[in-house]
C-alpha cells in the first residue's frame, strides 16, 4: 500500500501549479506521507501538509527548452533526494517526468495536463501578428514536439506510467504513439470547500462592490482569454447575443488577454462591434474571488480551441452555474457528469461564432440546475491517482 509519497512540482502558479498544489494538499489528507520538492519556495498553505520539503534549481529558460534545462539542473538532486527519503512512489508533471527516467526501484507517475494537438491544427489562423505570431506558432510546434517524443522515451521504462486530465488527452498521447496500457485517464478536481453555490444575488453584490461594475440583467464569464481559448470568437457570438438581448447582456472576462498584438486585434474588434458598454476586461483576478464571480455569473463560457484538464469548467459547474463550452479537454466529460451536453460545441471551422452564440442562448433560457456533487473532489482524484500506482508491477 502507498502511504509515502515524493511530489515533483514545477511550479504553484497558473492551471498546473494549482493542480499541483491541490494534489499535495489532498494526497496528505487521505492519509500519506507527502515529500515536496519544487524550483520555487513553498507556498505557505502547504507547509502542514508537507513532511519534507527539498528545494530543486530553477531553470531560467521557457519551453519548449524549460524541460531540458530542468533535466540537467535537477536531475541528480532528484536521484539523491529518492534515496534519502525512500518514498514508495513518486510523483511529477508532464515532461518533467524525464528527469526521473534512471530512477528504476518505484513507480513513477506524470500527470499530462494537455498536449497541443487540438492547438497543432487551428493555431495558424488565430489573429497574431509579426513576431507575435512566430514566437507562438514556433513554441508551441516546438514544444509539442518534444514532448510527444519524450513521453515516447520515458514510457519505455517498466515503473514510468502517465495520467492524462481527461479521455480526449489520453487519446491524443495514444495516437502519437504511446502504449495504451501506459496512461490512464483521471479528471482534474475541485476544492469543493471554496467552490460551492451561494446566493446569486449576493455573489451580484458582492462582484458589483469588489470591481465597481454595474451589472445587468444577465452576465456571461469567460476566465482566462487568449488565443487557444477562443476569446475573440466570444466576442464576435457576443455581438450576436447583443442583437437578441440588447443592453440587457454582459460579458465579464477574467485574466490577461495575452500576446500584444492579439490583445490589440480583441480591444480593436470590441470596438468595432460597439460592444465597450458591455464588454468588461477585469484583468488578473486573485483566485479566492473566483467562487463569486462565478456564482455571479448566469453562465459560463469556454470556448477553447485546445484544452486538457480545464479548471475552469468544474469550478463553475461546482458553484451551480452551467458551462458552454467546446468539445475538447475534459469538459465533455464534466458536462457529462451534470448531463449538461446539450450545451457543447463541436469545432467544425475556425469561426463557430454562431454556433457558440445558439448554445448561450440555450443555456441561458433553459434555467438549468446543476448537481454539483457529480463533480469530483481532489480526493476522489488522489485516491484514484493512488490506485494506480498500487496496480503497478515494478
Amino acid at each position: 500500500m502507498t502511504s509515502k509519497i515524493l511530489h515533483i512540482a514545477p511550479f504553484f502558479h497558473g492551471g498546473v501549479g494549482n493542480v499541483s498544489l491541490n494534489l499535495t494538499k489532498a494526497l496528505a489528507k487521505i492519509g500519506c506521507e507527502v515529500i515536496l520538492a519544487a524550483p520555487t519556495k513553498i507556498p505557505s498553505e502547504l507547509r502542514e501538509f508537507v513532511t519534507q520539503y527539498h528545494t530543486l534549481r530553477a531553470p531560467t529558460l521557457k519551453d519548449p527548452f524549460y524541460v531540458i534545462q530542468f533535466y540537467s539542473l535537477n536531475r541528480v538532486r532528484i536521484e539523491s533526494t529518492v534515496k534519502l527519503e525512500k518514498p514508495d512512489a513518486l510523483l511529477t508533471h508532464g515532461p518533467l517526468v524525464l528527469a526521473t527516467k534512471f530512477i528504476r526501484d518505484i513507480p513513477i507517475i506524470s500527470v499530462v495536463h494537455g498536449t497541443y494537438a487540438n492547438e497543432i491544427r487551428w493555431m495558424w489562423q488565430h489573429p497574431m501578428f509579426g513576431f507575435d505570431r512566430v514566437r507562438y506558432i514556433t513554441g508551441i510546434y516546438a514544444s509539442y514536439r518534444l514532448d510527444m517524443e519524450l513521453y515516447k522515451y520515458v514510457t519505455k521504462s517498466s515503473n514510468i506510467y502517465l495520467v492524462a486530465v481527461s479521455k480526449n488527452t489520453r487519446r491524443e498521447l495514444i495516437e502519437v504513439g504511446i502504449h495504451e496500457n501506459k496512461v490512464s485517464p483521471i479528471l482534474n478536481g475541485v476544492d469543493k470547500e471554496r467552490f460551492k453555490p451561494m446566493n446569486k444575488d449576493f455573489a451580484k453584490t458582492m462582484v458589483e462592490e469588489m470591481f465597481r461594475i454595474r451589472l445587468r440583467n444577465k452576465a456571461l464569464l469567460h476566465v482566462n482569454p487568449g488565443p487557444r481559448k477562443g476569446t475573440h470568437i466570444l466576442i464576435k457570438a457576443f455581438a450576436i447575443l447583443k442583437r437578441i438581448y440588447g443592453e440587457d447582456l454582459m460579458l465579464l472576462i477574467v485574466g490577461r488577454l495575452g500576446p500584444k498584438t492579439y490583445r490589440e486585434y480583441v480591444e480593436k474588434l470590441i470596438r468595432s462591434l460597439d460592444l465597450e458598454r458591455n464588454v468588461v476586461m477585469l484583468g488578473y483576478v486573485e483566485n479566492e474571488k473566483l467562487p463569486i464571480l462565478y456564482n455571479a455569473a448566469d453562465l459560463t463560457v469556454v470556448p477553447s480551441y485546445s484544452e486538457g484538464g480545464p479548471l475552469i469548467t468544474p469550478e463553475s459547474l461546482a458553484c451551480g452555474t452551467p458551462v458552454v463550452a467546446t468539445n475538447v479537454g475534459g469538459s465533455p466529460e464534466y458536462l457529462n457528469l451534470v448531463h449538461l451536453n446539450e450545451l457543447l460545441i463541436s469545432i467544425d471551422s475556425y469561426d463557430f461564432s454562431h454556433a457558440l452564440a445558439c448554445k448561450c442562448v440555450l443555456g441561458m433560457s433553459r434555467g438549468y440546475r446543476v448537481n454539483h456533487a457529480f463533480i469530483p473532489s481532489w480526493k476522489d482524484v488522489v485516491r484514484s491517482l493512488i490506485n494506480i500506482v498500487n496496480k503497478i508491477t515494478i
